[in-house]
């Protein structure tokens, strides 16, 4: 994984083919992909590779799909792809930001594919963007920014932080599974 944009080279498309073809030989539930061509419409190409490559396994389209410039476009050739699922949040950085655009377009998709919002998605906020966007399915890391343990750093790494690291906080993960309980 590398971090940036969603215009992969060659070489790291099948990088890509390679660890997804793994998952498939591994058991695994499903993928999680996302290209994009230089102009920022979906690379049909690719995704349909992957997509028939890891067949029967779901095929999900992550946030690569905030970042394309047609999102209704880019929404029907995703199920003409036969991907399961896009992860987004809605064209802006946060899901509960982009709840408009999520609605309408699970709105549009009408359970040919699902709409997931994730980014932001939190125990606070969960129930209102699931009435907003009617969405069923929703994507969160809970993650929160600990600060390292160590009690020394040489002095040219003192107070960087990259001494940090995240974690999955515990506590927000029970809450947001007593939440969604109450969804269902």
């Amino acid at each position: 994984m590398r971090g940036g944009d969603f215009f992969y080279t060659d070489e790291e498309f099948e990088c890509m083919r390679y660890d997804a073809l793994l998952c498939k030989d591994l058991g695994c539930d499903g993928v999680v992909i996302g290209f994009l061509n230089r102009d920022a419409s979906i690379d049909i190409k690719r995704t349909a590779q992957l997509v028939e490559a890891v067949y029967p396994l779901g095929v999900t389209f992550h946030r690569a799909f905030d970042r394309c410039r047609a999102p209704f476009e880019a929404l029907e050739q995703l199920i003409n792809i036969g991907c399961e699922r896009i992860l987004t949040s809605g064209q802006q950085l946060t899901a509960p930001e982009g709840a408009g655009l999520i609605a309408e377009l699970n709105k549009v998709a009408n359970g040919r594919i699902k709409i997931m919002p994730g980014s932001g998605v939190r125990a606070g906020n969960v129930m209102e963007l699931a009435a907003q966007t009617q969405c069923k399915e929703f994507h969160t890391s809970l993650r929160e920014l600990k600060e390292s343990s160590m009690t020394f750093f040489p002095p040219a790494f003192e107070n960087n932080k990259e001494n940090n690291h995240y974690s999955v906080d515990t506590e927000a993960v029970k809450t947001m599974k007593n939440v969604l309980n109450a969804l269902l």
